[in-house]
């Protein structure tokens, strides 16, 4: 009696459908995992921010009297290492990280912050207030790249809310939902917290027509720290 077997043709077809299946299914498995490591590491930069910040209090006092620098403003006579002071005083004793590398871009002061889960926070000072740009793969930060200027000269964040999230620090400076607090996600200039708001016209909103997608991080925020389903960008 002779046995049954698959012909090649037969053979040939079933890995082709295998093929087809797994090019359709992989980068989908792929998404979804880059997506929880996103959302459970800006949970993490989230507290243990503001766990610095709290335990920075009980020794250089209320937040809301911290100074930062005036690097790069007009007539400003602040240099890079007064800036610098502000996280040698504030932030860093009270967090882990491995390495620091200064640099300035579009006029300001920053200062990466290598965290020691491979991670990397940028902070970018302006008077009383700083910009905070968090990257949860450090392997996408480039500190040429992670500003740019389109065709007509104007300032863009291309890879915000992509490659890297924004947070800012302005206990007492900035609008009614930062007000008082610590590190939050980026909500300057928000008439009100929901998400049409957040992904509308404006030029910080997170949608692909902005410049800034500076309000990405309050959107993921807003959705209980989870990228919502209809997020207009593949995270990475």
């Amino acid at each position: 009696m002779k046995s049954k077997a698959f012909t090649l043709a037969e053979v040939l077809i079933t890995l082709g459908i295998i093929g087809i299946v797994a090019a359709m299914t992989i980068p989908t498995l792929i998404q979804k995992y880059n997506n929880k490591e996103v959302e459970a590491k800006l949970k993490k930069i989230y507290t243990t921010m503001n766990q610095a910040i709290m335990l920075s209090e009980t020794i250089n006092g209320s937040k809301e009297e911290w100074d930062t620098c005036n690097f790069g403003e007009e007539n400003d006579e602040s240099s890079s290492s007064e800036c610098r002071l502000h996280f040698d005083k504030y932030i860093l004793p009270y967090i882990k990280y491995t390495k620091l590398e200064e640099f300035e871009a579009a006029g300001r002061y920053n200062i990466a912050i290598y965290l020691t889960d491979g991670s990397v926070l940028v902070g970018k000072t302006h008077p009383k207030v700083v910009d905070y740009f968090f990257f949860p793969n450090g392997k996408n930060f480039n500190k040429e790249t992670f500003i740019t200027k389109n065709e007509n000269g104007e300032f863009q964040r291309q890879e915000c809310g992509i490659s890297f999230f924004a947070f800012r620090f302005a206990p007492n400076t900035d609008g009614k939902f930062t007000l008082r607090k610590g590190f939050e996600p980026y909500k300057h200039g928000i008439s009100e917290l929901t998400k049409e708001v957040l992904t509308g016209n404006h030029r910080y909103a997170c949608n692909k027509n902005s410049a800034y997608n500076m309000w990405c991080t309050a959107l993921i925020q807003l959705n209980g720290w989870k990228i919502p389903e209809d997020y207009p960008f593949k995270v990475k």
